[in-house]
């Protein structure tokens, strides 16, 4: 699923619905979907969102830098791994 606009928000019965939009090939807003997250874990879900947001920018800065070490991301934005990129070189010969 696609998602580039919240288009409304509710909290209801103990449940945050979130009303998603994408936009279609005439640029027009189309609902995407709703996202239902039981309110207990309404917290612990933006917190994997966020970890996994930063996990992933992270990478790209480092791929942007041309570091060959980069981070694997686990389930949930989980960082534990650590694997090898091919960088390309050039000979100055």
């Amino acid at each position: 699923m696609l998602i580039e606009k919240i288009n409304s928000a509710s909290f209801a019965n103990g449940i945050l619905r979130l009303q998603v939009a994408t936009t279609n090939g005439r640029g027009e807003w189309i609902e995407a979907g709703t996202i239902e997250i039981p309110g207990v874990l309404v917290a612990s879900v933006i917190n994997q969102i966020s970890v996994a947001a930063n996990d992933i920018s992270g990478q790209l800065t480092q791929i942007n830098e041309g570091k060959t070490d980069v981070p694997d991301i686990e389930e949930n934005g989980a960082e534990n791994k650590t694997k090898k990129t091919k960088t390309k070189t050039k000979d100055k010969n």
